[in-house]
């Protein structure tokens, strides 16, 4: 019986053997339910295969639209910084929007958090970070941080599954008076510049870029 529980909820205790694994920000189940909600838009489970085909392309033209006014966005406006720290500048410059609000949350994380520095020997210290979770609690984590390499790492291993320095480390990182992050904190992927390979695929909805085979085809498949 007690089996049967634990497994109905592994949805809870699961996630704690996964968080030194990266997973960009989402879980498995997280990428099938985002990619069935954008899908369900467009098709039912009562859609015709012809109609499958047509509201596909429908589909990936609307992604395709999205991610240029994203790009757009992104290279046109700015998100102002929450803090005056220069490292929430240094990724405001790089990352996009909806990335940097991420990292955003987490400089604002720090003003829940008192550092402390428990050890220290050779450029390698050791911190117990407090975070504040109500009037008179606060859950510890103990961050490492090495001056010689300039690597900061936590208890709580975000960056390991998400890529985004928490506000544990962000508040060691401003205990050592760190100015600027190592690039090995910045993943490109969620860079502004990035060039999405996926763009430069010719898709069917690229009326210009078709052969006059693929019209044809198009043609008759449409038409019967």
């Amino acid at each position: 019986m007690w089996l049967s529980d634990l497994y109905e909820d592994c949805d809870t205790w699961v996630p704690i053997y996964l968080d030194h694994h990266f997973w960009a920000g989402m879980k498995n189940t997280q990428r099938s339910e985002s990619m069935h909600s954008f899908f369900n838009k467009f098709i039912t489970r009562n859609s015709s295969f012809i109609q499958f085909i047509k509201q596909y392309d429908n589909c990936l033209r609307s992604r395709e639209q999205a991610e240029r006014e994203s790009d757009a966005a992104n290279f046109h406006t700015v998100i102002p910084c929450a803090t005056k720290s220069s490292i929430e500048a240094q990724f405001q410059h790089v990352y996009t929007h909806q990335r940097f609000r991420e990292v955003q949350a987490q400089f604002r994380g720090k003003a829940n958090c008192i550092t402390r520095l428990t050890n220290s020997a050779l450029g390698y210290s050791v911190y117990e970070v407090g975070e504040q979770v109500c009037s008179l609690i606060f859950n510890k984590f103990v961050v490492t941080y090495d001056s010689v390499a300039v690597e900061v790492k936590c208890q709580c291993l975000l960056f390991e599954s998400r890529g985004i320095l928490c506000h544990h480390a962000l508040s060691v990182l401003s205990f050592e008076r760190v100015t600027q992050v190592s690039p090995r904190y910045i993943l490109e992927r969620w860079s502004k510049k990035v060039k999405r390979r996926h763009t430069h695929i010719k898709s069917s909805h690229d009326e210009p870029l078709l052969e006059p085979r693929s019209k044809r085809f198009d043609k008759l498949v449409f038409c019967s």
